[in-house]
């Protein structure tokens, strides 16, 4: 199985790949440049970052091409990444086809991008509004129809009995509401009784006590801070623990082999018959389940947690 091969398949597709033990590739887009006399147009070129977001996209990407299960195309992508440090670390380099090959200076893997290598990105599709287009269609289709324009010396009979009717009708209405307005003047003069006032006296019980004001050193409460609420989608570090060993010695073998491998991992001693290996990852909140999957699938332990 060319595992270089659906590499570079998967980059093209997505632009970015994760490849355990090299890291994540990028295909970046370099600007234009101009020399003086010429102008160069941008290119594309990968980049490889260390580290990187662990997933397991590019096994399920070789599972359904392959038609094979997904644990055995990622124990299949392990085994390649394994033996391409390897090459690496004697001197070597893995080629990708039609895209550029790793190399490792002083320790760090790099990645050459082939000189006749060019991308073009998928262009972005266009939806025509068939509906509008048919009205357009329609309306050119259809001559419009204008009345008859009217002749100079005709009076629009209809007009002049709807402004007369209008004045009528604001007249009636003027007149009715000064009526109202009259009558309604003379009643109140005629029914408003005299109202005679009389001074009110002022009532204290001796029985009720005058009210106390607190004190001016009185301690008022501070407000009580309401509690951070974390979204689901805020994005945090966290420590997954991938291996956990009743002695140190067999739990710092581990942790070198998967040091050794590109993975960033620590030793953690819980107690004397508890040493965790932990990696940590930074991921959302919502993706912890998905990572810990991944992390199963990847280094082969059930117990996949997270630890603070």
């Amino acid at each position: 199985m060319d595992i270089a091969k659906y590499i570079g398949l998967y980059l093209l597709k997505n632009r970015y790949c994760y490849v355990h033990g090299f890291g994540n590739m990028e295909l970046k887009k370099a600007p234009a440049t101009y020399d003086g006399d010429n102008l160069q147009a941008p290119s594309y070129e990968v980049k490889v970052t260390p580290g990187g977001s662990i997933d397991d996209n590019l096994a399920n990407f070789i599972a359904t091409n392959e038609q094979i299960s997904i644990s055995k195309a990622a124990n299949i992508l392990r085994e390649f990444s394994m033996q391409s440090r390897r090459t690496l670390a004697e001197g070597g380099d893995v080629e990708i086809p039609n895209i550029g090959k790793f190399v490792e200076s002083n320790g760090k893997v790099d990645f050459i991008t082939d000189e006749n290598f060019s991308y073009t990105p998928a262009g972005i599709p266009t939806i025509k509004n068939s509906k509008q287009l048919d009205e357009q269609i329609i309306k050119l289709s259809h001559k419009p129809s204008y009345p008859a324009p009217a002749k100079a010396d005709s009076v629009n009979w209809s007009m002049v009995i709807l402004v007369v009717v209008l004045i009528l009708v604001l007249a009636g209405g003027g007149y009715f509401i000064y009526n109202q307005y009259e009558s309604t003047d003379t009643v109140t003069e005629t029914t408003t009784p005299e109202v005679t006032t009389q001074p009110v006296e002022e009532f204290t019980d001796p029985n009720i006590e005058e009210a106390t004001l607190p004190a001016e050193d009185t301690v008022v409460p501070e407000p009580i801070p309401e509690p951070i609420v974390i979204d689901s989608n805020t994005t945090m570090e966290f420590r997954f623990v991938i291996g956990n060993y009743p002695n140190k010695p067999r739990a710092e073998r581990r942790v070198n082999m998967l040091t050794e491998n590109g993975n960033v991992v620590s030793l953690q001693e819980l107690d004397s018959t508890n040493f965790m290996v932990v990696t940590p990852i930074t991921c959302k909140v919502v993706d912890t389940a998905h990572v810990k999957d991944s992390l199963k699938v990847m280094f082969g332990y059930r117990e996949v947690r997270i630890i603070e």
